[in-house]
C-alpha cells in the first residue's frame, strides 16, 4: 500500500493498492460462506462479554458497544426488517412458489467520524453481521481503536477470527485524494459518519454506478417533558443522555422543550431539580479535556444566553450549564455540557423549531400525548422517539435507514410448480 496509507489491521500486513487488498478481502468472505448468522451472533456475543469483563482497554462509551453486541439486541434489530431470518442463509418459501434470500453486498467502506469514532463500530456491526466484507478508514488524526477491538474478536471463536479476518483497518489523510478515490472506487457500499463537509466530500469522490450509499450525517436531537410525568429518576436518566459523549453524538438532545411558563412554581422547580441532577452526572461521568478555543466557547454562549434575556444555571467552572430561554437560540453552540430549556404550551409551539436535520427527540410525556406528539413530529422528520436514558443507544433504522436491508441484497427465486 502507498506509504501515505497506514495498514492498521491486520498487522504485519501489506497490499499493492487497494485493488490487491480488496480483492483479498473479496476471496477471504467468499471462503468463510460455512459460518451462518447464528455463528456471527454467538461471536459478538462473546466479544461483549470481554467488553462487559473489563479485560478490555476502557474507550469511552464501550458500554453502549457491548450492550448493541448482545445476541438478544442484535437478534431483535434483524427481526425489524426481516420476517424470516434464515433469509440470510438460505432461501425461504416468502409466498406461493416465491423464496427469497438476503446475500450479502460484497464489502463495505465505513468513513468514520471524527467528532465520536465509536459510533462507526455500529455499521461495522450491522454489516459484518449480514457477511459483508469491510474496510474501516480512520483519519490520520484519529486513534486506533478499532484493531484492538478486532484482536478481541478474533480470540473469542474461529467465526469471530473470520468476522476480523474481514476486516481491513486503514488510516491515511483527508486530503489523500487518490487513496480516498481508490478505496470509494473498490466498495460495493460506502457509509459515510461525520459533518456536512465530510460527508458530502465522501459523496463526490468517484464510484461504480450501483455503489449504495448510507450517509449518516450531522443531525440534531432535542428532548419533550411533561414535568407532571417527569420523576428523579427519569431526569436523572435524561442529564445522561446529555452528558455521555459531551454532546458531541448527534443524538444528544440539545433543547429541553419543557411544558410550562417561566416564573410558575412548577416550572421553575423542574428547572433546579433537573439542574441539580445534570450537575450529580456531570461530576460522575468523565469528559475529555477542554481546550481553549472550547473554554472560551462556553463562556461566550452563557453571555450570549443572559443578553438574550435567559437565566443560567451553571457550575463554578465550564463543567455543565443549563440556559433557561423563551425560545431557541441557535447562535448558542450547545455543546459540552450546554443544554438550553425552553417552555412551550402546544405541541404546535414545538414543531416550527424542529430543523430538518432532526434525528432524536427523547420523550417524557404520557401515553395519550405521546401519541399525539409522535405521530405529527414524525411528519416533521423526527427519526426517533426514545426513552430518557436510551438517546445515545445505537439501534437500526438509524437517521430512518434500515441498514439491515441497505446492506444486503434481496434475491427472488421463483420454485417449480408442483
Amino acid at each position: 500500500m502507498s506509504q501515505d496509507v497506514d495498514v492498521l489491521y491486520p498487522t504485519a500486513q501489506s497490499f499493492d493498492g487497494f485493488g490487491e487488498a480488496l480483492g483479498t478481502l473479496r476471496r477471504h468472505a467468499a471462503s468463510q460462506r460455512g459460518y451462518h448468522l447464528q455463528d456471527r451472533l454467538a461471536a459478538l456475543q462473546a466479544l461483549s462479554d470481554v467488553l462487559l469483563s473489563g479485560r478490555s482497554d476502557q474507550q469511552p462509551g464501550l458500554a453502549f458497544l457491548a450492550a448493541f453486541l448482545r445476541e438478544s439486541n442484535l437478534t431483535h434489530l434483524i427481526a425489524r426488517e426481516i420476517p424470516q431470518p434464515e433469509a440470510l442463509d438460505r432461501f425461504v418459501p416468502i409466498e406461493s412458489r416465491k423464496s427469497l434470500r438476503l446475500a450479502a453486498r460484497g464489502v463495505v467502506g465505513h468513513w468514520i467520524a471524527g467528532n465520536v469514532p465509536l459510533l462507526g463500530m455500529f455499521s461495522w456491526v450491522m454489516s459484518a453481521l449480514v457477511g459483508n466484507a469491510n474496510v474501516v478508514r480512520l483519519s490520520s488524526r484519529q486513534d486506533d481503536f478499532v484493531s484492538p477491538l478486532l484482536v478481541q474478536l478474533a480470540e473469542v471463536s474461529d467465526a469471530g477470527r473470520a468476522l476480523a479476518e474481514g476486516t481491513l483497518v486503514v488510516q491515511f489523510d483527508r486530503d489523500n485524494a487518490t487513496a480516498q478515490a481508490e478505496l470509494s472506487q473498490g466498495v460495493d457500499v460506502r457509509i459515510a459518519w461525520g459533518g456536512q463537509e465530510a460527508v458530502e466530500a465522501i459523496r463526490q469522490l468517484p464510484c461504480r454506478w450501483d455503489c449504495e450509499d448510507i450517509v449518516l450525517g450531522p443531525r440534531a436531537s432535542f428532548a419533550v417533558v411533561d414535568p407532571r410525568t417527569a420523576t428523579e429518576a427519569i431526569l436523572s436518566r435524561l442529564a445522561t443522555d446529555i452528558v455521555f459523549f459531551d454532546q458531541l453524538a448527534c443524538s444528544s438532545p440539545q433543547y429541553l422543550f419543557v411544558r410550562g411558563r417561566r416564573g410558575e412554581l412548577e416550572f421553575e422547580s423542574f428547572v433546579e431539580q433537573f439542574a441539580t441532577l445534570f450537575g450529580q452526572q456531570a461530576q460522575q461521568i468523565p469528559r475529555h479535556q477542554l481546550d481553549f478555543a472550547e473554554t472560551y466557547q462556553i463562556h461566550l454562549d452563557r453571555a450570549r444566553a443572559v443578553l438574550e434575556g435567559g437565566s443560567l444555571q451553571r457550575d463554578g467552572n465550564t463543567q455543565w450549564t443549563v440556559a433557561v430561554m423563551d425560545t431557541p437560540q441557535k447562535a448558542i453552540h450547545c455543546a459540552n455540557r450546554f443544554v438550553q430549556i425552553v417552555p412551550f404550551q402546544r405541541f404546535d409551539d414545538i414543531y416550527p423549531q424542529l430543523p430538518a436535520n432532526v434525528q432524536t427527540v427523547v420523550t417524557v410525556l404520557d401515553a395519550e400525548e405521546l401519541l399525539e406528539f409522535t405521530e405529527e413530529a414524525a411528519r416533521h422528520g423526527v427519526c426517533r422517539f426514545p426513552r430518557p436514558g436510551e438517546g445515545n443507544n445505537f439501534e437500526s433504522p438509524w437517521d430512518g435507514i434500515p441498514l439491515v436491508s441497505r446492506l444486503t441484497r434481496w434475491v427472488v427465486r421463483s420454485e417449480p410448480r408442483s
